[in-house]
């Protein structure tokens, strides 16, 4: 029978899985032909449009920017505050099929990974967010006040 160690220690044991290297290893050489320049050029211009639409679009809505305003400290995600930041997560993971997370007690996270993830997604994901936040406030401002 194995009996892990409650720490980190139980990961000293056993083989890795051959399959999942192999996987791995093919997504490591995509990565090195890209290139880490590459990559990072199209994460900061990634994380500035997201930047931009927050304050073009969000920022009336009641959100400020979590993340540094200065690129060269931003990482690949763009994080957006909000009082409410919790719920509209929920409801933009599950309403509006956005991937997103919420990181206490107001962050909304938007992971922006280069390699993968295109200037459209960004848009769109924006665009929902909006139209989410928006449709939220139209709807509490609507009803009747007791």
């Amino acid at each position: 029978p194995y009996d892990p160690l409650p720490d980190i220690r139980r990961f000293l044991a056993g083989t890795p899985p051959i399959v999942q290297l192999a996987g791995v290893a093919g997504a490591v050489e995509v990565l090195a032909e890209i290139g880490l320049d590459r990559i990072r050029a199209k994460n900061l211009a990634l994380t500035e449009l997201a930047v931009q639409l927050h304050d073009e679009w969000l920022a009336p809505l009641g959100f400020t920017l979590g993340s540094p305003r200065d690129p060269k400290r931003r990482g690949s995600h763009v994080c957006l505050r909000h009082p409410d930041a919790e719920s509209i997560t929920g409801e933009l993971v599950t309403g509006e099929r956005v991937i997103a997370d919420f990181r206490g007690p107001d962050r909304l996270r938007l992971g922006l990974a280069a390699p993968y993830t295109r200037f459209v997604e960004v848009y769109d994901a924006m665009a929902r967010l909006r139209t989410l936040v928006q449709r939220r406030q139209t709807v509490s401002t609507s009803l009747p006040r007791t």
